[in-house]
C-alpha cells in the first residue's frame, strides 16, 4: 500500500514538472506574456508563479528571474503585510541571485530596478537600483534599433525615464533612445 502512494506522489509530481515543460517549454515570450498580464491579476500572478515554481528554472536564467519577479507581484496583491515583506525578500533573492550569475542583461536588470525602485527606502530593498538604472543605460545605449526586442526596451527606457532615479543627462540619453527604437 505504501508503495503505491509513494508511486502516485512520485507520478504526480513528475505530471506537475512535465506540465510546467509544456505550458512554457523554454518560451520565454509566452512567460513574459503571462508576466504582463500578472501585473494587475492576482490569480495570474498565482498561477504563473506556480507554473514557474513547477518549472524550476536554474539560478542564472531568465525563467529564474521572472519566477522572483512574479513572487514580488505576489507581494503588490497581498493584503498581509508580512506576507508582502516575505515575497519581497524570496522576490529579491531570487533576482539578486539571477544577475549574480547573469550581470549584463538588461531585462533582468530591469525587474529588479522595477522591484527596487517601488519599495520605500527605509526597508532596505533599494540597493542596486542606480546600478540597475547604469547597467540598462549602457545596455540600450548599444542596441541596434532593428532589434527584435525593441518594443520592450522602449518600454524599459520609458519607465526609466519616467522614475525620479534620473538626472538631466541620463533623461536626455533616454529620451534619444526612445526616439532610436521608436524608428
Amino acid at each position: 500500500m505504501y508503495r503505491h502512494w509513494l508511486y502516485l506522489i512520485l507520478l504526480s509530481s513528475i505530471m506537475n514538472v512535465v506540465a510546467a515543460k509544456l505550458v512554457y517549454g523554454g518560451d520565454i515570450k509566452n512567460i513574459r506574456r503571462d508576466f504582463n498580464l500578472a501585473m494587475d491579476d492576482e490569480g495570474k500572478a498565482n498561477q504563473l508563479f506556480n507554473q514557474l515554481t513547477k518549472l524550476n528554472p536554474s539560478a542564472g536564467s531568465l525563467e529564474y528571474a521572472y519566477w522572483g519577479a512574479t513572487e514580488a507581484l505576489l507581494a503588490k496583491h497581498s493584503f498581509n503585510p508580512f506576507s508582502k515583506l516575505n515575497y519581497v525578500k524570496r522576490a529579491t533573492e531570487k533576482l539578486n541571485k539571477a544577475i549574480a550569475l547573469n550581470g549584463n542583461n538588461i531585462e533582468m536588470r530591469y525587474m529588479r530596478f522595477s522591484v527596487e525602485s517601488a519599495m520605500p527606502t527605509y526597508l532596505g530593498y533599494s540597493k542596486h537600483v542606480n546600478e540597475d538604472k547604469k547597467v540598462i543605460i549602457d545596455g540600450l545605449s548599444g542596441i541596434s534599433a532593428s532589434n527584435e526586442n525593441k518594443a520592450m526596451y522602449k518600454f524599459f527606457a520609458s519607465n526609466i525615464l519616467k522614475s525620479s532615479f534620473c538626472n538631466n543627462a541620463e533623461k536626455k540619453l533616454l529620451s534619444d533612445i526612445v526616439v532610436k527604437l521608436s524608428q
